[in-house]
């Protein structure tokens, strides 16, 4: 199993060598790298292991947009430096072009692979690089059904979902997946760390339950759930460098993700924030467009009272009031202003909307805080105005873009405002003809740029919460949702969860995962949501981090059914052992993670905290759900368990023999508070809790630099710094 505790990083390269070679094996960290001379092509296996994980591995670099790629397999000559657990192989190709592969490990196993593409310093130009291509991979997973590859999503837009698929068809993940065993959970885990540039994928193609035919670990890919219109922009420079990425074997598949994600942190650390996990209301559940400033300061007199009481709150019983989309419209300024000071005065975060870089307006108007029009700041693709979701996506590179942002933040810093909603955040990462600033060249530099700017001005003050944004990069924001536009709905319910089965894992990139508004009563149900419907939308929220819930209790406000809400809200959010969990727990794990349906979600979820574990089941079925969990698979030993009660019913659970015993009516959820005799002396790892002290540098267009390349004026850890 990868140990998740110590991590030392790749060493510089120091006492280095060169020689030719004819076929030379390298032992890179736990793993060892062959390079064939003849065939210009590594094998990669585990030390000690005769039997290769990898064979016939190349590199491939598309220049100048051609059609047929530059591969190491064409080189005519092949060197390699090596010290320590660094090796690079220089294929050199007839033209003298230099495809130079990377290959690094630390001491948890992780095998990091690069590709760098050079040629007499000339400059070059590419939209697709391939570190790592082969059609020759073990068989390292049973054959059996079990089988599967995780599907990440880009974002979170137009209700996409994670999936997972039998090992029988072609599979893009966008920048990580995992291609895992649900029984034995043995499992391969590959994804990007470097997230400042390209845009990347995992490309499988795999058959036959347990095959892979081929494998490629690609920068540079669009696609229609990427958002685009548009091919990759193109990289630019005298040195072409790819995204590195990182390769693993891991006994559990779930620790494997969680473990990549501390690869990512120390590339660029997850964004800490001391207030606690946000928990409070947010508008767009039921009100909407109809938000009004005598409707908000209802709902804050009711929560803020009866309801806090219960314990539903943040830390310090601190309550996050969040006013969606249109406050712009309906609240004056001067409202927004003792909106502000009623929460300062009632101990609650004050919060709005914000499109930094979408705009909804369908014609040209000037903008606040520049000489600009709205229509110098928007993207475009062949010359027309990009559009997406009905919105222009603007240039986070463009002076007028900036300077709005600026005018705007600012304001809200003026105003008291410590809570940001960002919506639409990925028309920022657009692939585009081309960005103001000349030396961007890619929708993700554009994005990195622009996000670089958004947490300057917000500083350490405001909380920012993404909405519809990409998953990478994360660590411009504290929280991120993972789902998008999720109500009351048992159906919406389970659309939430298949986020969280999975993608728990990204609570280890971001401060804490947003579950969306739970909503108890949206607008037009009729308030025909079951007990059981209002309990597993409540439960999917505690087990994912975040609780804003989003029903209109205002009877000042015409949306809705305020009674209805107002009486559900005292059933199901005035619980105090659940509305503990939160400020307790971060998102909990799937049991199994396995789904019958590609685009399914899981029952069973879980979460050890030092005292307790946590169990949720939720039954999205129309029929009963009853079975038993081993306490072994939940992390706990059957010595250990004390107690189990059952916090919605209040009454106790039965274990008997290591077992839970669990039953849930129909479109249901269940809790479970399984209380330990003996404290864990290490509790599990779980993403987001290891400390990330080493330096993030970054220039001024948001890449990535290492500390010996940190020249000039650069971003340290969120700050301008100047290093000679």
């Amino acid at each position: 199993m990868v140990n998740n505790q110590k991590r030392s990083w790749c060493v510089a390269l120091a006492m280095s060598f060169v020689t030719a070679l004819t076929a030379a094996s390298y032992q890179v960290g736990r793993w060892r790298v062959v390079a064939d001379q003849e065939q210009k092509t590594v094998g990669i296996a585990l030390a000690g292991n005769d039997t290769p994980l990898f064979t016939d591995v190349a590199a491939r670099a598309w220049i100048d947009h051609a059609d047929e790629p530059l591969t190491t397999r064409g080189a005519v000559s092949l060197t390699a430096t090596a010290a320590h657990d660094t090796l690079t192989l220089s294929f050199t190709m007839a033209d003298g072009t230099v495809l130079a592969q990377s290959f690094c490990s630390d001491d948890d196993g992780f095998l990091q692979v690069g590709l760098a593409v050079s040629r007499r310093q000339e400059t070059l130009r590419s939209n697709r690089l391939e570190p790592f291509y082969t059609t020759q991979v073990a068989d390292v997973l049973p054959y059996n059904n079990q089988n599967r590859m995780l599907r990440v999503p880009w974002d979170n837009d137009a209700w996409v979902r994670f999936e997972q698929y039998a090992f029988s068809r072609e599979m893009d993940a966008y920048n990580v997946t995992a291609l895992f065993n649900g029984n034995s959970r043995q499992g391969l885990i590959l994804g990007a760390i470097d997230h400042d540039t390209w845009k990347n994928i995992v490309h499988v193609k795999a058959s036959n339950r347990n095959h892979i035919d081929e494998l490629s670990l690609r920068s540079g890919v669009t696609s229609a759930l990427t958002r685009d219109k548009r091919s990759h922009g193109d990289v630019v420079g005298d040195t072409l460098r790819s995204a590195r990425f990182v390769i693993t074997l891991t006994d559990d598949w779930r620790t494997g993700l969680e473990s990549f994600t501390a690869c990512c942190r120390r590339v660029a650390p997850q964004r800490s924030w001391d207030g606690g996990v946000p928990v409070g209301w947010n508008s767009w559940g039921v009100m909407q467009e109809k938000i009004s400033y005598e409707g908000v300061i209802d709902v804050a007199d009711f929560l803020g009272g009866e309801i806090r009481q219960a314990g539903f709150g943040g830390r310090d019983g601190r309550l996050v009031m969040s006013l969606d989309s249109w406050w712009n419209d309906n609240l004056s300024e001067a409202q927004v202003r003792q909106f502000v000071a009623y929460c300062k005065q009632n101990n609650m975060t004050p919060g709005l909307y914000y499109t930094p870089f979408a705009d909804f307006a369908t014609w040209d108007h000037a903008l606040t805080g520049s000489a600009y029009t709205s229509k110098d700041i928007w993207l475009r693709v062949d010359g027309e105005p990009l559009t997406l979701d009905g919105a222009y996506a603007l240039d986070p590179t463009h002076p007028g873009t900036q300077a709005q942002m600026r005018q705007r933040i600012l304001q809200f810093r003026r105003w008291g405002i410590e809570y940001l909603k960002c919506d639409f955040m990925s028309h920022g990462a657009l692939e585009a003809d081309s960005w103001y600033d000349t030396s961007v060249t890619t929708g993700l530099q554009a994005y990195n740029q622009g996000m670089a700017l958004l947490q300057r001005m917000a500083g350490n003050d405001i909380y920012i919460d993404l909405s519809i944004s990409p998953l990478f990069p994360y660590q411009y924001a504290h929280g991120r949702r993972i789902c998008c536009d999720t109500y009351s709905r048992i159906s919406e319910t389970q659309y939430a969860m298949n986020a969280l089965t999975m993608g728990w894992w990204l609570d280890g990139l971001y401060f804490a995962n947003d579950p969306d508004h739970l909503v108890l009563h949206q607008r037009n149900a009729n308030a025909a949501e079951t007990a059981g419907e209002n309990r597993a939308r409540i439960t999917s929220g505690v087990i994912t981090g975040m609780m804003l819930c989003g029903d209109n209790f205002s009877d000042n406000v015409e949306y809705g059914y305020p009674e209805a809400s107002r009486e559900a809200a005292r059933t199901f959010l005035t619980n105090p052992d659940i509305n503990a969990i939160p400020q307790r727990c971060r998102s909990f794990r799937p049991v199994s993670g396995v789904t019958t349906a590609a685009d399914g979600a899981g029952n069973l979820f879980y979460y050890r905290t030092d005292e307790e574990t946590y169990v949720a089941v939720i039954n999205y079925g129309n029929s009963s759900l009853s079975g038993r969990l081993p306490l072994s698979s939940i992390d706990t030993d059957d010595g250990e368990a004390d107690t189990a009660r059952e916090l919605w019913t209040g009454t106790e659970a039965a274990i008997t023999d290591g077992v839970l015993d669990y039953r849930v009516p129909s479109r249901d959820a269940r809790l479970y508070r399984i209380s330990r005799k003996t404290s864990a002396v290490n509790p599990p790892y779980h993403p987001g809790e290891a400390s990330t002290d080493a330096m993030t540098a970054h220039t001024l267009l948001g890449q990535h630099l290492g500390t010996s390349e940190a020249r000039g004026i650069i971003i340290v850890n969120g700050k301008k710094q100047l290093k000679p």
